[in-house]
């Protein structure tokens, strides 16, 4: 019978399988089949949202443009040395810090985008068609990214219609609360309307010299028949303007730093609990 001596030398064939088992190179293996896996279907459900998505936005979108009316300020010259007198009354108003009132109709606007530069982005693809106490008419040419390559052209699609909508003022903008959409081709889903309303179309002229700083003391605005009214107000602060104080910089920051210390701190018990794991399996 072999002694004890030599049963320790030899262990039990069992147990030298089961340490075997724990080496084994197939366990990275599994990790790793498993994370591409994971990869596999993360990018093709990417690639199925795109199409989804694309399709969707095919049925209310259309491959060219339908370019909006656009006024000639050459036919209109009396009415655009008018509206520029009016304009430059009320910048010099407003930059003196005085109460000022300047009523827009529905001309004024579609000739301020025609005429002015600043505005040539808007030039074919906006154009206010009606004004009411109650709502802003606009037909559109609205450009959109079209399905991306490999898996499309690339090429962009247009919404062409007429949305309805309120102005509202805020951070200095004037932003335009889409109610509705009618599109040339199909039914635009609620969804869609409610992204659009967050376009914030006067945001590219924040920063211009001429437009920026009137733009950003404006206290309301309000629609009549025909016609848009912008009030500015010295005395009333404009919505969404107030700024931050060096409290309230400094609260954010200290938020900002606690934030990042918890997620640090998650990270590395993570990072430590598998660490620790990965060293048990391997003993």
């Amino acid at each position: 019978m072999p002694s004890e001596q030599n049963r320790r030398r030899n262990p039990a064939p069992t147990e030298k399988k089961t340490k075997e088992a724990s080496h084994s190179p197939f366990a990275g293996c599994s990790i790793i089949i498993t994370a591409t896996v994971v990869m596999l279907f993360l990018v093709g459900f990417t690639f199925w949202s795109l199409i989804r998505i694309d399709k969707e936005v095919a049925k209310f979108t259309e491959p060219s443009p339908s370019p909006t009316p656009t006024l000639d300020p050459s036919l209109l010259e009396t009415e655009f040395n008018d509206l520029s007198a009016r304009l430059d009354s009320f910048r010099a108003a407003v930059l003196a810090e005085e109460a000022a009132e300047l009523t827009l109709t529905q001309e004024d606007l579609n000739l301020s985008i025609a005429a002015h530069p600043q505005f040539q982005e808007l030039q074919k693809t906006f154009y206010i068609s009606d004004l009411t106490p109650e709502a802003i008419k606009v037909q559109i040419s609205y450009r959109m990214n079209g399905k991306p390559k490999p898996i499309g052209d690339g090429k962009p699609r247009y919404l062409n219609g007429i949305f309805t909508g309120r102005p509202r003022l805020d951070t200095g903008q004037l932003l335009i609360d889409i109610e509705s959409i009618q599109s040339d081709t199909g039914t635009v889903p609620e969804e869609f309307a409610a992204h659009l309303s967050d376009h914030q179309i006067t945001a590219p002229y924040l920063k211009d010299e001429t437009l920026g700083p009137i733009m950003k003391k404006i206290t309301s605005v309000e629609l009549t028949h025909g016609a848009l009214i912008i009030h500015s107000d010295p005395t009333i602060e404009p919505p969404g303007q107030k700024e931050l104080t060096p409290a309230d910089i400094d609260k954010t920051r200290k938020i900002a730093l606690t934030a990042f210390g918890v997620v640090l701190g998650i990270f590395a018990v993570l990072l430590v609990a598998f660490l620790s794991f990965n060293k048990k399996k391997s003993t």
